[in-house]
């Protein structure tokens, strides 16, 4: 038998509707349909609330049920591989701001500059779309500071830097490093997230 099938067995010997069992789980009632219909499953937390105000237990719920099975083996699957690309990109970000730094003090070649631009951007792409948790900046002070200390560490530069040269050279220096400031700063961003930080939360 279906999960959604067991839950409107459920709900049906309690003689509730499908509006009064999403009030109790703070559910709408299509999603209550959605599961009995088998539109859609409920997700873990769902089962747990369902099992602990029915006193059913969770293999009772979810015996028998391969296709919700193979559905959380897909999900496990894909966040297993997210998590992967998340550390890669951590790591390729790590490097990135690494070689950032180094040329502040030692000035690297042209390419090598734009392709540090181009990968960074890339990296930071891959985390924003793979990252689980992502920080509140709002709540974690500590990341807070840390961005607010390298947005001025990496403004300083762009500062010196623009004093020099022609008017012109002056306005591309400024419009070239405010995008540089702003993948870095978002760089900087993720570094207090690492992906092994995130290992129990699903």
């Amino acid at each position: 038998m279906l999960i959604g099938e067991k839950i409107k067995m459920i709900r049906e010997s309690e003689k509730m509707t499908q509006e009064q069992l999403g009030e109790q789980l703070h559910l709408t009632r299509q999603t209550i349909s959605n599961w009995e219909n088998g539109k859609s499953y409920p997700g873990i937390a769902e089962i747990v609330a369902i099992s602990n105000q029915f006193d059913v237990s969770l293999d009772e719920l979810m015996k028998e049920d391969m296709e919700l099975i193979q559905h959380y083996e897909v999900i496990d699957g894909q966040f297993n591989r997210q998590r992967k690309l998340y550390t890669f990109a951590y790591i390729v970000n790590i490097i990135f701001l690494g070689l950032s730094m180094i040329n502040n003090y030692v000035q690297l070649k042209t390419v090598m500059r734009i392709g540090l631009m181009i990968i960074g951007t890339a990296t930071i792409v891959v985390m924003y779309t793979t990252i689980k948790h992502p920080v509140n900046l709002l709540k974690n002070r500590w990341a807070l500071a840390l961005i607010i200390v390298a947005l001025l560490y990496f403004l300083s530069f762009a500062v010196f830097k623009s004093l020099h040269g022609s008017p012109s050279y002056r306005l591309g220096m400024i419009c070239g490093d405010a995008a540089r400031i702003f993948v870095l700063t978002s760089s900087i961003y993720f570094l207090p997230q690492p992906p092994f930080g995130d290992k129990g939360k699903a």
